[in-house]
């Protein structure tokens, strides 16, 4: 098996994460010709990442692939036996799809001060303010998202609030961290720091999210300045 991606995305970083909790060894390449190329869409139509290659077949969709390696290999269960706990670590994977992850770009492409719309701002402020809320609300007993131990959920999350944390929260003072005081996503992340594998995972993509948005903000200067 081979993962084609870059751990700077956060839906890599949730398979990376998942993997690395199973024990599992998942090498990564770059997807050939770039995302979204005609080369790359040769492996994966989509031509997104992360993709999973398992002897010449591509698995899509970094759930989906989470899916896949828990069934090759059920322990250590990243899925709960008990069907509430499931349906627990489930409901935050696709809540951090449907009500997290849209919100992030239209802020962070406004991040210096004269590009600023301060009514899309309150949106999006709005908008994350009730994602936090209904993450809170439908994770289990915890302290991770389904339980005692690190689940499914856990490693869709994780990955998107390093996201903000790098993004938003500090450029944005009308979006509220919610990993901050004593809030259910506050013990949440307090449980992901102090367990090594996932401390492990978190470091690792703040890292090469750094390095990306270092990119990412020289080559827009550029551009802006008609370089």
């Amino acid at each position: 098996m081979k993962l084609y991606g870059a751990l700077a995305s956060p839906y890599v970083a949730r398979v990376v994460m998942f993997a690395d909790l199973k024990g599992m060894e998942l090498p990564m390449e770059s997807a050939p010709g770039g995302m979204g190329s005609d080369e790359y869409r040769q492996i994966n139509a989509t031509g997104k990442i992360p993709a999973l290659d398992v002897d010449g077949q591509v698995i899509a969709e970094s759930t989906v692939i989470c899916d896949y390696l828990e069934s090759i290999q059920p322990e250590p269960a990243l899925l709960p036996a008990d069907p509430m706990a499931q349906a627990q670590t489930r409901m935050i994977a696709r809540m951090t799809d449907l009500y997290i992850a849209p919100h992030n770009t239209p802020l962070t492409r406004m991040r210096g001060a004269g590009a600023r719309d301060q009514a899309v701002i309150d949106k999006g402020a709005e908008e994350f303010a009730k994602g936090f809320a209904y993450l809170e609300q439908f994770m289990g007993p915890g302290p991770f998202a389904a339980g005692a131990t690190p689940t499914l959920g856990d490693c869709a999350l994780a990955p998107f609030i390093g996201m903000l944390k790098r993004t938003v929260f500090p450029n944005f003072e009308e979006v509220v961290d919610p990993t901050v005081g004593d809030g259910r996503l506050a013990t949440w992340w307090q449980a992901l720091e102090a367990h090594p594998v996932c401390k492990k995972n978190i470091d690792a993509y703040d890292v090469a999210l750094e390095t990306f948005l270092k990119w990412l903000y020289e080559m827009l200067a550029k551009r802006s300045a008609g370089k």
